[in-house]
């Protein structure tokens, strides 16, 4: 995207959130307002768009409940085979009549058709709320890519209901009526379930799983840009199950063998899919299936769904796999959860496109995004699917005129002064720079390198048992530290081992063999090269050069080995997402494929690979000692074609470790015309909030400025 920054300034996306989700109006507002085009809110990325293949042989199943008594044994077969393969199917005779469902859909329009200050006092984000309208459940979820042209009336049914006449009046006696059918359905429909599991009939039903239901009456207004919009974003429900109502427009699509198949509206039929916990409990044999809903040059379409799910109620049940289902061959592939738990994850994880058990089924294998290229993958997986790769933002032009620092140190005593300059210069306005003749041997580097890639590229089972998600190990490899913040928008396309080398360093033989003589002889020349760098900074800002030595700036150093295999769809993905970096300082060392890319004036400028020279950049700690003279810029990783990519990160920082020390901006650097513009600190705690938040794109520093 060009000039991407230029636009972030233009599109303040949360103040446009806001400003809408006030009117309280809803997408329906913005079409009476006689909007033309479609507000930027509500734009999703291209690639989310993409129709269904027109081609498609896909039947959609269809089961007729008409005979169950009968045909009872049929009827569970049908229903087990379309519950394993699709997670979806259809039902006619299943005992609503028909004109319950046609003044459903008529009450749910009437509802959304009022005057705005009618429906207003509904209006809320309170999910404790038994009746609530609103846009967007996850309207400001940071997950989520835009929002859904899409409103929707929201009524709890069971176990503990609203109250009549807490319920709309234009809807009251239908919503009341319809859930009662809806609930016999549901207890139906678990006896089915059960029995296509080997399960008693009222298994299901023991379990709780027809407790709960919630009715959410959706009303999607015709759209100015169907092309730019979605009604509701791909998703997989967070319930047991849902039964589906639906009029005649269409526009529901279902995620089958990698494909969107189209649902076909039937006057009378009703849609049911697995949720999320259906799943769960069966082991992975019924599936959740991803759905979205497209957006429509006519409408409105009006939809009600039906979720059978005690959602956020207190309740001490837990629901893990059935311990009936289980084997040796069919071990637990879930742990237990509640379902207040889990849909509280889910509701505040929002419509991400990501499966709720997509990251936990790829981090399981342990194989991290090698895994995936050694699998013979030729799509990236959805969880991989960046929205800024998607966005597609300019790299720097070709003819651009920016040149990268390069500061040669190898006459650092006699040059002193002149060098000191250069850096100054460079951590002010660009917070990146690149050092040769810096102390470290080339053949040290390349053995860095070769040893970073040795280890990554071993068989699976010697590096599983490395693998880990606790910061509190000193060694550990894994595939993105931040793969389950709720704020990180989609996973990288790179595998790291890390290890912690002072100031209380691994042992080495907790560090990889393939990689142990390296890595220790390494981050020695790392730490000398840190001190010298400490020196130069600290003249930089006027100070004595031990100044920043003394402050415990060179006390930690953590080295990270990161590994960006070749990506069959590099346009889609990211190796590393923009970010800076939560230390005081870094030094990475990097291959000559490239795609290190720094943010300079408001373009993204390549980072040139030089054999021999290391790159240096300022991290969020300097940059708020040094009270903003020192930059703390944002960069990012291409994924690429070829490869893999192999970097090295040293990470000058006491990270996760307990210390009473205390950085706020240096006193020495403050006057009346420079007042302190970030409030003080602790590493541990800077570093566990950076670490929690992941690399969401957003400063790490904006928690802490005061001014």
């Amino acid at each position: 995207m060009a000039n991407s920054s230029n636009t972030q300034q233009k599109y303040d996306k949360i103040s446009e959130l806001k400003a809408f989700d006030d009117t309280k109006g809803g997408v329906k507002g913005l079409i009476d307002g006689g909007i033309t085009k479609l507000p930027q809110i509500f734009i999703h990325p291209h690639d989310s768009l993409k129709k269904i293949p027109k081609n498609s042989n896909f039947i959609f199943p269809l089961i007729d409940l008409q005979n169950i008594n009968i045909n009872n044994k049929e009827i569970a077969k049908q229903i087990q085979e379309a519950s394993e393969t699709w997670g979806f199917f259809q039902v006619i005779n299943h005992g609503i009549p028909v004109p319950v469902l046609e003044e459903m859909l008529r009450g749910t329009r009437c509802f959304h058709e009022q005057d705005i200050d009618v429906k207003k006092p509904y209006y809320s984000r309170d999910v404790a709320r038994k009746v609530m309208y609103n846009c967007n459940f996850e309207l400001f979820s940071e997950k989520s890519f835009a929002a859904d042209w899409r409103d929707s009336l929201y009524s709890v049914m069971a176990p503990d209901p609203a109250k009549p006449e807490e319920l709309p009046e234009t809807c009251r006696e239908i919503i009341i009526e319809y859930s009662n059918h809806v609930m016999k359905l549901g207890y139906t429909l678990v006896e089915l379930f059960s029995k296509g599991l080997g399960l008693k009939p009222n298994y299901l039903k023991e379990m709780g799983c027809a407790e709960g239901l919630g009715i959410l009456c959706n009303y999607y207004p015709k759209c100015p840009q169907p092309e730019l919009a979605l009604g509701s974003s791909r998703h997989a429900d967070s319930d047991f199950f849902t039964v589906l109502l639906q009029d005649d427009i269409g526009g529901l699509q279902v995620l089958h063998k990698n494909q969107w198949v189209d649902v076909p509206p039937i006057h009378g039929a009703l849609i049911i899919n697995i949720g999320d916990i259906l799943q769960l409990i069966s082991n992975d044999k019924y599936k959740s299936a991803d759905h979205r809903v497209l957006a429509n040059k006519i409408g409105p379409r009006i939809s009600v769904a039906s979720f059978f799910s005690t959602g956020l109620l207190e309740s001490s049940r837990i629901y893990g796999p059935i311990a009936e289902l289980l084997s040796k061959d069919n071990p637990p592939k879930y742990r237990a959860t509640t379902l207040k738990d889990f849909f509280e994850y889910s509701s505040k994880k929002g419509f991400d496109n990501n499966s709720n058990f997509e990251l936990k089924a790829f981090d399981d294998t342990k194989a991290g995004v090698k895994g995936l290229i050694d699998g013979g993958i030729t799509k990236v997986p959805q969880i991989f699917i960046h929205p800024e790769a998607l966005e597609k933002e300019t790299t720097n032009p070709k003819n651009t005129h920016f040149i990268f620092p390069l500061i040669d140190l190898q006459n650092i005593n006699i040059n002193n002064k002149e060098i000191v300059k250069q850096i100054q210069e460079a951590s002010e306005t660009w917070g990146f720079f690149q050092v040769i003749n810096h102390g470290i041997p080339v053949p040290v580097l390349d053995e860095m390198l070769r040893g970073a890639r040795r280890f990554h590229e071993q068989d699976i089972d010697v590096k599983k048992p490395y693998y880990s998600r606790d910061v509190a190990r000193k060694v550990m490899y894994n595939c993105n530290f931040d793969l389950f913040s709720e704020k990180s928008l989609a996973a990288n396309w790179r595998d790291s081992l890390y290890s912690v080398m002072a100031p209380n360093p691994a042992n080495p033989e907790e560090i990889p063999e393939t990689c142990r003589e390296i890595t220790i002889e390494y981050s020695n020349y790392v730490m000398n090269l840190g001190y010298t760098l400490l020196e130069l900074f600290s003249q930089g800002l006027g100070l004595k050069p031990n100044h920043l030595k003394e402050m415990g700036c060179a006390e930690g150093l953590g080295i990270l080995c990161n590994y960006y295999p070749k990506c069959p769809q590099p346009e889609v993905a990211i190796g590393t997402s923009r970010h800076a970096d939560n230390d005081f300082f870094t030094v990475l060392l990097q291959d000559d494929i490239g795609g290190l890319q720094v943010f300079h004036k408001n373009q993204w400028v390549d980072v040139p690979p030089t054999h021999g020279a290391l790159v240096v950049n300022i991290g969020d700690i300097l940059q708020l000692i040094s009270n903003d003279k020192y930059k703390s810029i944002v960069h990012r990783v291409l994924a690429n074609k070829i490869g893999p990519r192999i970097s090295i990160a040293s990470f000058f920082s006491t990270g996760p470790f307990a210390t009473s020390r205390i950085y706020g901006p240096i006193e020495e650097l403050l006057s009346k015309d420079s007042p302190p513009k970030y409030r003080a600190t602790t590493m541990k705690d800077f570093f566990e909030y950076s670490n929690k938040k992941g690399l969401d794109g957003n400063s790490n520093l904006s928690r802490y400025k005061i001014i």
